[in-house]
């Protein structure tokens, strides 16, 4: 019986053995003397345990702690702020994307009157979790290495190009300005 179990797709709440046959391990649980799936996954075998668990097949959702790199694309600009989607968290793609906030005083060490003069919509931007607190991701942009990576004309919508320290669209040869990292142009999103 035990060679039937292993590597089978299970789902919450299948019935995967009775307690006289295996324990419950990661991933199962024990109701009315059987043992059942809790998660979405393929069933493992334990000899030595006498175990069945069930792997995971669904990613664990990643979760940004202070101090943690992100890439994200800015959504909405105000006065004092932009909203942001995080869609890489270390390195890590992170889908669904969690929502996030940078401040007008995360944007530089230098005094910024006008956050659009930093940021616009439609831009990517590379920053550190600053805040985590009430579950919003406080993020800075402050330092060299953060600031916008990818940017957008707000003319014509092209791929603005860093030219001699300026943000030049190839398309219809607008120049705008961005708070800038370090690694414009050339950063890998996955």
């Amino acid at each position: 019986m035990q060679k039937n179990l292993r590597n089978i797709e299970v789902f919450p709440g299948d019935k995967l053995a009775v307690i006289e046959e295996f324990n419950d391990g990661e991933g199962t649980y024990q109701h009315e003397g059987e043992i059942r799936s809790n998660e979405i996954g393929k069933t493992k075998i334990s000899v030595r345990r006498r175990a069945i668990s069930v792997k995971k097949k669904t990613p664990k959702p990643l979760y940004s702690e202070e101090g943690m790199e992100v890439i994200a694309e800015v959504g909405s600009v105000a006065r004092k702020d932009a909203r942001i989607d995080i869609f890489v968290i270390q390195g890590k793609e992170n889908f669904p994307t969690i929502s996030g906030v940078v401040h007008i005083s995360d944007i530089s060490k230098d005094y910024i009157k006008n956050i659009d003069m930093a940021v616009r919509s439609g831009d990517i931007i590379k920053g550190k979790v600053v805040n985590t607190k009430n579950r919003l991701n406080q993020t800075s942009m402050a330092g060299s290495e953060y600031g916008v990576v990818y940017a957008y004309c707000t003319r014509c919508g092209g791929l603005l190009e860093q030219r001699g320290g300026k943000l030049t669209c190839p398309d219809c040869g607008r120049v705008e300005r961005r708070k800038l990292a370090k690694s414009y142009g050339q950063e890998e999103l996955v």
